[in-house]
């Protein structure tokens, strides 16, 4: 009769181990930055551009790929504008900044 409690018992602590694993690895290894992405991201927190460091390299990023893919600097400065509620002044700021550290081969 304790053999099936005995046998609940140990299924359950493996199932809550395994939830317990699967959610540790979300904060256990952060994304390192190269040095390139840390300039951009003090760049252009120096512009004034809304958010926190995350959304700064998101942004940057966003631009090299428009960038990139052809679209021109005004379409990816009104873009980043529009997507991160910046000004017009500060989202052409951000794509000068990834043009010229991210994505220096982009056409701009």
């Amino acid at each position: 009769m304790s053999t099936p409690l005995i046998r609940a018992a140990m299924i359950a602590a493996g199932a809550g181990a395994l939830l317990v694993g699967a959610a540790a690895p979300a904060w256990a290894w952060p994304i390192p930055i190269t040095s390139e992405e840390q300039r951009v991201i003090d760049q252009a927190h120096a512009t004034g551009f809304p958010g926190d460091d995350d959304q700064m390299l998101m942004a940057a990023r966003q631009a090299c790929q428009m960038l990139m893919t052809g679209q021109g600097s005004q379409a990816a400065t009104d873009t980043l504008a529009g997507r991160y509620g910046a000004d017009p002044g500060q989202a052409a700021a951000v794509v000068r900044i990834a043009h010229g550290i991210l994505c220096t081969s982009a056409r701009g």
